[in-house]
């Protein structure tokens, strides 16, 4: 088996020339491939708006066990018409992810879709993703008459009937949820045992205790479909993001070979990679580093008159579904739960600030160079007003020479005093604030007082396919330059950063003065997307809102063996 992964993971790793391929262009029968499937488990399926919605994905292989393929997981809110709520994309570690989405006050009351799928598992044919419907119920606007559809779902009333709520359920006996009691107070700890009877201490697994909506679902609803199947074969993002497109030819759109290209993330530890077309005119940037940038630039390696004869195209990773037609009906005896609810909401919501959750930080990239070279700190020399007298009379070791197009820069290096090395022909890499700059114009005639720092240096340096006498890397102060992107060959992309991981706000009422005067309407008492459970199992506390009811335990997940592990368990909470 070892051996057979082994083999996979080499023949992807010579695919990884694309994000995408069209199917004609892989030697093998994409049959010999593993399928890869994705699993979302959610806190709810009916959420009201200023409702938080918390989603774990699993990333699975044929046999339910952890796939070890794919580093990126993408999830999508939709609506039944396929209009996107929100798509996020997700950093995969030991194949699971998780994210959340705080449900607005202008999203309509309705059915919606909530899909995962990986880059690979699109492949698939008939479940090249997973769907979960979402039930959003919008107390803030007056909902719309619906057209007609074809079916109608219904959210009616329902009763807790707590002997019935009560009544626990599992669907494997090798997990045991214990608490140390039965009933609790408002605002009262909560001990949480989970005994692990088969040792399953390798699965992965999502806690969630949330209190029970008093409603069902009347109503059944499809599964969506893709819009159509595709003609492309969709390889895995084995180390991070896939970034991929084609350079074609303007004067007879013909794919080109041999072309660089430059991709530049911007920010304070911006990434900047260069990649060159394969036979077919096809680039690919393999992104594993955070950022934190919206927009990036992709850039044509070349001069004016050279990069003005080509096109850069960008492949789409959108994913298309059939419009489907579902009304959703509420029963008109959900109004008192509706109101009650939609006021509490109004008051937890108005205290975010004290019950903020905490971004998990990440560590920042450093630059490819490193350390290396020497950096000029403007600040502390004497402020010229332009780049090219900043250049003769402060960064020493680089020089201008030339005006207008016949412009270069130039690099000393002290081991080469007389410039007879091999590559002082060649031109230095520059950079400013991560931008590859082409148009030496555009440092030239920048406001020297806004630049930062110069860092040069001086030895040949090659990154990815090319070779450079050295590197200049500028700094703006704002950090904020942007290539003038007028033409075909200078893209702007949209490329929103992975979600981040969070660590979620969980009351201590142990001082019980500390956040006495602070109301608690909190349905949703915990949320733990990734727990461990050893040989010893597992042990936790939260405390109770000031929301009584009937409350819900969810563990669920799969063990390393793949099996689907699902146990409920039941509590109540009473005022004191």
């Amino acid at each position: 088996m070892v051996k057979k992964l082994n083999f996979i993971l080499f023949l992807f790793v010579g695919l990884t020339v694309m994000a995408q391929i069209p199917k004609d262009e892989v030697l093998l029968d994409s049959s010999v491939f593993p399928k890869e499937n994705v699993k979302l488990v959610v806190n709810s399926n009916v959420l009201l708006a200023g409702e938080l919605l918390q989603y774990k994905g699993f990333i699975l292989n044929a046999s339910k066990k952890k796939s070890a393929l794919s580093k990126i997981l993408y999830v999508s809110l939709r609506n039944a018409n396929d209009s996107v709520v929100f798509n996020h994309k997700l950093k995969v570690e030991n194949a699971t992810v998780n994210g959340d989405f705080f449900v607005p006050s202008n999203l309509k009351t309705g059915i919606y879709k909530l899909i995962g799928y990986t880059n690979f598992s699109k492949n698939n044919i008939n479940d090249a993703f997973t769907q979960v419907n979402i039930f959003i119920i919008n107390t803030f606007v007056k909902s719309e008459v619906a057209p007609a559809a074809k079916e109608t779902v219904e959210i009616a009333a329902s009763p807790e009937k707590v002997g019935d709520v009560l009544t626990n359920k599992a669907n494997t006996k090798s997990l045991k949820i214990k608490l140390n009691k039965q009933s609790f107070g408002l605002r009262e700890k909560v001990t949480l045992n989970i005994e692990n009877t088969d040792n399953n201490d390798n699965g992965s697994y999502v806690l969630s205790v949330r209190k029970v909506n008093p409603v069902e679902i009347i109503g059944e609803i499809a599964k969506a479909s893709k819009s159509k199947s595709s003609a492309m074969f969709y390889v895995p993002e084995l180390r991070g993001e896939l970034i991929s497109g084609l350079v074609v030819s303007k004067q007879d759109n013909i794919p080109a070979a041999n072309k660089e290209v430059a991709l530049t993330i911007p920010g304070e530890d911006y990434i900047f990679k260069i990649a060159k077309t394969n036979a077919q005119g096809r680039f690919f940037f393999s992104v594993d580093e955070t950022y934190n940038a919206e927009e990036s630039i992709l850039q044509l390696y070349g001069n004016e008159a050279y990069r003005s004869a080509y096109n850069l195209v960008l492949d789409s990773k959108d994913f298309k579904l059939n419009e489907e037609e579902y009304n959703l009906k509420l029963d008109k005896q959900l109004k008192d739960w509706l109101l009650e609810r939609s006021v509490q909401l109004q008051v937890e919501n108005a205290y975010y600030d004290t019950k903020r959750d905490s971004i998990l930080t990440k560590k920042t990239n450093t630059a490819f160079y490193d350390n290396l070279g020497t950096v000029f700190l403007l600040d502390d020399y004497t402020r010229f007003p332009t780049v090219r007298e900043t250049f003769i009379e402060v960064v020493t070791l680089a020089a201008v020479r030339g005006t207008g197009s016949d412009t270069r820069f130039l690099v000393y290096n002290a081991y080469d005093p007389n410039r007879i090395a091999k590559f002082n022909s060649i031109d230095p890499l520059v950079l400013m604030d991560g931008m590859l700059v082409q148009d030496y114009s555009e440092l030239l005639n920048y406001n020297a007082r806004n630049i930062e720092s110069v860092r040069v240096v001086t030895e040949p340096y090659r990154y990815g396919p090319k070779i450079y006498s050295g590197i200049i890397a500028v700094e703006t102060k704002e950090k904020d330059f942007v290539p003038r992107h007028t033409n075909d060959y200078v893209a702007e992309i949209n490329l929103p950063p992975a979600v981040k991981n969070k660590k979620y706000y969980r009351p201590d009422y142990s001082d019980k003065v500390q956040l006495s005067r602070i109301p608690d309407y909190r349905v949703q008492l915990l949320w733990q997307p990734e727990i461990n459970l050893s040989k010893e199992g597992f042990t936790t506390s939260f405390y109770t809102s000031d929301v009584s009811g009937v409350y819900e335990i969810l563990i669920t997940g799969f063990s390393k063996n793949g099996l689907h592990i699902l146990n409920k368990y039941y509590f109540k909470v009473s005022k004191n």
